[in-house]
């Protein structure tokens, strides 16, 4: 499905073959990748070189065909997960958590691919503390030190591409399902193009990072809060209200410069940043799964205990007031504490109900996915969260609702972005 193009090289010989390239897709050079490794710092150079037009570039390391595995690949430098221009580039490799000595054996290759800025990587990483500093991977285990890891809570954004583009699918759910309810009428919908996700839900580390402050009531000491999602965070804090000339669909994706994903937009260079769609965000949580949960299962207190944090699993009690009562030991957990999707993604259900961008409707089968309602004061909630008492709400296809100017210790959010890439 992506137009990338792979280039292999036998490092004993630095024989390269690459395979046929299509007309004005980017293509790694035949026979212009090198690789050496020096004799003291027994550190590996790769050279290339990119023709017909920028290129996402990554690279894999094989022995006897099998990749090493991502947890070796960490310590890459230079041009190599990044957008690159046409011409010559290096990229080095310190292999010491490949082999003792660090002393490449016979056998080995290196798979340099180029991939089209239009179809990129399904992983983008994107830094909260280095200015217009992204980088992509072709897999997950490819992502230094495992996407599990605390930096990928706090300090960056992984996003995750889902393959949504005109593709038939069936949102909501059928009358039949646990828990059904007249907001979730089943219907076919295609979306227009792939897009990025977050694999988790935004977090207060990541929130201060963007924002130069904690807005939330849960977890917001020093040793616990950094990796529970942001919560207290109105939609119009996220992209500006529609008094001020930010609605959605009207005003497109324009959002007000001083809010989170204004100054998001600004630091990364990435202008796209935004909320999910309502329809969006159902398509990356079913991740091509039909029934109630992602996890292939329906809904029951065990089933969904298993992939989220509601209130039967440590949650809110139920009949509490999650804002009067928000300094609980009760409340959200770390995100990424539950079982993840078959796209790698987190909290879907549970934790934290997110805000969508799109205005509510309480049937919405007469809309455009792609665009949502164009009337109507209140915006899409999804996920449920750590107050529901009631697991039958906890499903992939319940939809509530609240005012864009409401600020609740139940609703945070995750960035969503178009997959194109521009330097």
């Amino acid at each position: 499905m992506n137009k990338a193009k792979k280039m292999t090289l036998a490092s004993a010989s630095a024989l390269a073959v690459a395979v046929a390239a299509f007309a004005g897709a980017p293509v790694v050079r035949q026979g212009s990748v090198t690789m050496t490794q020096a004799g003291s710092s027994r550190r590996v150079a790769i050279n290339y070189t990119i023709d017909e037009e920028p290129a996402i570039v990554t690279v894999d390391i094989r022995t006897n065909g099998v990749t090493i595995g991502g947890a070796n690949l960490w310590n890459f430098a230079g041009d190599v997960n990044k957008v690159v221009g046409v011409g010559a580039h290096r990229m080095t490799w310190t292999p010491d958590k490949a082999w003792e000595g660090m002393r490449i054996p016979s056998g080995v290759t290196a798979v340099v691919t180029a991939w089209a800025t239009n179809t990129p990587p399904d992983y983008m990483v994107v830094s909260l503390t280095a200015q217009k500093t992204r980088r992509f991977y072709a897999k997950e285990e490819f992502i230094p030190f495992g996407v599990t890891n605390d930096l990928y809570k706090t300090e960056y954004l992984v996003m995750r591409k889902i393959p949504a583009k005109n593709v038939e699918w069936r949102m909501g759910s059928p009358t039949t399902e646990t828990g059904h309810n007249s907001r979730e009428p089943a219907h076919l919908v295609t979306l227009s193009d792939d897009f990025y996700i977050g694999v988790y839900e935004a977090t207060q580390r990541q929130y201060e990072l963007i924002m130069g402050e904690k807005p939330s009531c849960q977890y917001t000491n020093a040793a616990y809060y950094a990796t529970r999602p942001v919560e207290k965070v109105s939609y119009n804090a996220l992209r500006g209200s529609a008094s001020e000339g930010y609605a959605w669909p009207s005003d497109g994706h324009a959002v007000k410069p001083e809010t989170v994903i204004g100054k998001l937009r600004t630091h990364s260079g990435i202008d796209s940043f935004d909320l999910p769609l309502d329809a969006q965000w159902e398509f990356a949580c079913r991740a091509e799964c039909g029934a109630a949960l992602y996890s292939g299962k329906e809904a029951s207190a065990e089933n969904v205990g298993e992939i989220g944090r509601y209130a039967g699993n440590g949650g809110m009690p139920g009949g509490s007031n999650p804002d009067a009562n928000c300094t609980t030991e009760q409340g959200t957990a770390a995100v990424g504490t539950y079982k993840k999707s078959a796209w790698g993604l987190y909290d879907m259900i549970g934790n934290v109900e997110e805000w969508c961008l799109d205005r509510f409707q309480s049937s919405p089968t007469d809309c455009d996915p792609n665009q949502g309602p164009s009337s109507g004061s209140d915006r899409v909630l999804r996920g449920r969260g750590w107050f529901a008492t009631n697991y039958s709400q906890c499903r992939s296809a319940w939809r509530a609702q609240a005012g864009p100017s409401t600020t609740s210790a139940n609703n945070g959010f995750r960035f969503a972005c178009a997959v194109g890439v521009s330097e």
